[in-house]
């Protein structure tokens, strides 16, 4: 009697959990950067700032910095055993990874820029897509292991923040 007790009772969660679950049972992962990213305002904003002539020159000099290590690199590994060239090779290193810590704060300071003007508008948007397709579990695209295109809806983000931008 127990036994049969238990089966009526599993099968009855069986069966319910589906219809428990049919108003939100739609899972769906998102890549808020991949998002904000593909946006015409971060386009536009990228190129606005790649093209200031301060960062221009910081990646013009890192760019040639970065050759000359090479060189030196390739000349030392040939044989030559400057002093003078591991150091001139050691400075340079270090002016290169200046330039490249000065750029990355400038693209940090840039992107937050980017969010704090994008960013109350996308998480209206996540929200009315979560609530118009039945979204019951949305998972940053990073985490999930894998997922099919169908359960992706950053480009519907992206999409929508490019539509309201125009607005």
């Amino acid at each position: 009697m127990k036994k049969l007790l238990k089966t009526l009772i599993v099968s009855a969660a069986v069966l319910a959990a589906p219809l428990a679950m049919a108003a939100n049972d739609k899972i769906a992962v998102f890549d808020v950067q991949e998002a904000i990213l593909n946006t015409n305002i971060a386009k536009t904003e990228m190129k606005a700032f790649e093209s200031r002539s301060d960062i221009a020159k910081m990646i013009a000099d890192a760019e040639r910095i970065k050759k000359e290590i090479t060189n030196l690199r390739e000349e030392l590994g040939k044989g030559s055993k400057s002093q003078e060239k591991q150091k001139s090779m050691e400075f340079k290193q270090a002016d290169f990874e200046l330039i490249v810590r000065k750029l990355n704060a400038e693209r940090q300071q840039a992107g937050k820029k980017l969010m704090d003007e994008i960013g109350p508008r996308l998480e209206g948007i996540v929200k009315d897509i979560v609530e118009q397709e039945g979204i019951g579990l949305l998972l940053d695209k990073k985490a999930a292991i894998h997922a099919e295109a169908s359960f992706d809806i950053t480009a519907k983000v992206t999409e929508k923040l490019n539509a309201a931008s125009k607005k």
